[in-house]
């Protein structure tokens, strides 16, 4: 056996069946010269015999020779002081010792973590895998897999471990619904939890609930004429300043059929009878004004307009509750509400929280539990100004917030369109079954020297298997997730069971009734 290439990323090994007869993928090899060693990860094995013409007598010979075989390897660190580190000062000798890990060498290199939890345990070892809580935390995280693979279960059973913490502050942006039943999670289910619609501020709420472009100047400036009516001159347009709706759309149809007195006739038919001319907006906002009015109409988006007279209270009691509250984990079920909405909801709330915890002098720590998070994160440089904003502050808190005691944990099934701002600030990475090219591209290209060989092996994964990446993780191996107690309401429908089945007749026209009305 013997050392024949070292490369910054990986090193190769030239051995024989004797010596490394039961080497498989991924298990751990030992590389030492007696003053450093590295701890590496087996990525290819390849026999080196090829065919050649040979006669009779070479081919016997040859056959009572030991196959060669190149093991080529990704270095994932070194040992330090008899502890794994992710980091290599020195590189060993060519003429360096090799042995695989077993079980007992592995738990012993494996630092001692004073504040973490269990994830699970290591695959190929029987030995625990944690995750240090401290590193998890204050730096950013992100989570990506198929669908399927098992994301909201690892996701639920990093929370439940985090919940057990008496001041743990997480708030989970839940698109799915998935989380709003655990009991040590407050749920705050948008829908039946009103949230009026002077919350998005006046400037998102023009662009994405009234979908009205940038250069609309002639209905931008009646908008801004009827917001500005109530709330003063000096209000700003990107915050959640408190203003009623139901005056603004009087004002907007007042503007639309506004006609000037100018005087009256001095002759004529009409002599005597006042003179009128119409105003700047006649008839030109006729379809933003019936806009505003068949949105109060809809009764998807009627829990924007409950309560329209809380005012400065409502964000009080919705900033308590989330930031604050009894329970340590806070859940926004946006599951009910029609997408466009949920979207601008997440991102006022985000923008809401990130600016108090700024202004706070040795604020609560906060994490931003991302669900879905390429739907409202994404990686389209051809967004609208309302559409940025939101990205905005999710750029801001990946690059600043980690000073401010807010970091996020993102989770998605397609990293290649999330935000490269926020994938780059990641400083661990929780790695799901991949299947798609680009998404692996993407992960790899995030990845240390060294770990980026490691991304492929995730496309065999089962459910539940991850690699962690990053600081908080000791080494990054496949691990297998223990299931949290309580789990998430994910699932995945059995189709050709549930076809098997005896079906019920349903009256398809009564749902389409339903879906009419609403």
């Amino acid at each position: 056996m013997k050392l024949v290439k070292i490369l910054p990323d990986k090193i190769q090994i030239r051995t024989d069946d004797a010596e490394f007869a039961n080497a498989r993928l991924n298990d751990l090899i030992s590389v030492s010269d007696g003053e450093m060693e590295l701890v590496t990860m087996i990525t290819a094995i390849t026999d080196n015999d090829v065919e050649t013409h040979m006669d009779e007598n070479a081919i016997m010979e040859e056959l009572q020779q030991p196959s060669l075989k190149v093991i080529e390897c990704s270095i994932l660190g070194s040992t330090v002081n008899g502890s794994f580190v992710q980091q290599v000062d020195r590189y060993p000798i060519t003429d360096a010792d090799m042995k695989p890990f077993c079980n007992d060498e592995l738990s012993i290199i494996l630092p001692y973590l004073k504040s973490g939890f269990r994830l699970g345990k290591y695959v190929n070892y029987d030995t625990p895998a944690y995750l240090d809580g401290n590193k998890f935390y204050q730096r950013h995280s992100c989570i990506v897999g198929n669908t399927g693979c098992g994301k909201s279960e690892t996701v639920t059973k990093i929370v439940e471990e985090t919940a057990k913490l008496p001041s743990a502050n997480i708030v989970i942006f839940d698109i799915h619904g998935e989380y709003s039943q655990l009991s040590y999670v407050d749920s705050i289910k948008m829908g039946e939890v009103p949230f009026p619609i002077w919350m998005l501020g006046f400037a998102d709420m023009a662009a994405n609930v009234l979908k009205v472009k940038e250069d609309s100047t002639v209905v931008m400036s009646a908008l801004r004429k009827a917001y500005y009516a109530q709330v003063g001159k000096y209000a700003n347009e990107n915050k959640p300043v408190y203003f009623d709706y139901g005056r603004m759309v009087d004002y907007v149809e007042s503007l639309d059929n506004e006609q000037i007195e100018t005087g009256i006739y001095a002759s004529g038919d009409k002599k005597g009878l006042p003179k009128f001319v119409n105003g700047d907006y006649y008839g030109k906002l006729t379809r933003i004004s019936n806009s505003m009015q068949l949105l109060i109409c809809d009764k998807r988006y009627e829990f924007l307009f409950e309560d329209m007279d809380m005012g400065d209270s409502y964000i009080d009691y919705l900033v308590n509750r989330i930031m604050g509250g009894d329970k340590t984990v806070k859940s926004i079920d946006l599951s009910g509400i029609p997408h466009d909405i949920s979207v601008l909801i997440i991102g006022a709330i985000t923008k809401l929280i990130y600016n108090i915890q700024i202004m706070q002098k040795d604020a609560r720590p906060i994490t931003l539990v991302c669900d879905e998070a390429h739907v409202y994160i994404p990686t389209d440089f051809q967004l609208s100004a309302a559409q940025r904003r939101m990205v905005e502050i999710f750029e801001n808190i990946a690059k600043e917030g980690r000073k401010f005691g807010i970091t996020l944990f993102v989770a998605s099934q397609r990293p290649s369109e999330l935000n490269k701002t926020i994938m780059a600030q990641c400083a661990n990475y929780i790695v799901m079954k991949l299947n798609n090219e680009n998404d692996k591209s993407m992960i790899k290209g995030m990845m240390p020297a060294g770990s980026a060989d490691v991304i492929e092996t995730t496309t065999m994964f089962s459910p539940g298997d991850c690699l962690v990446v990053g600081d908080a993780c000791p080494i990054p191996l496949k691990i297998h997730v223990e299931l949290a107690r309580e789990r998430p309401q994910s699932k995945t429908i059995d189709f050709w069971d549930e076809w098997s089945k005896e079906h019920e007749i349903v009256d398809y026209a009564d749902c389409l009734e339903e879906y009419l009305e609403n």
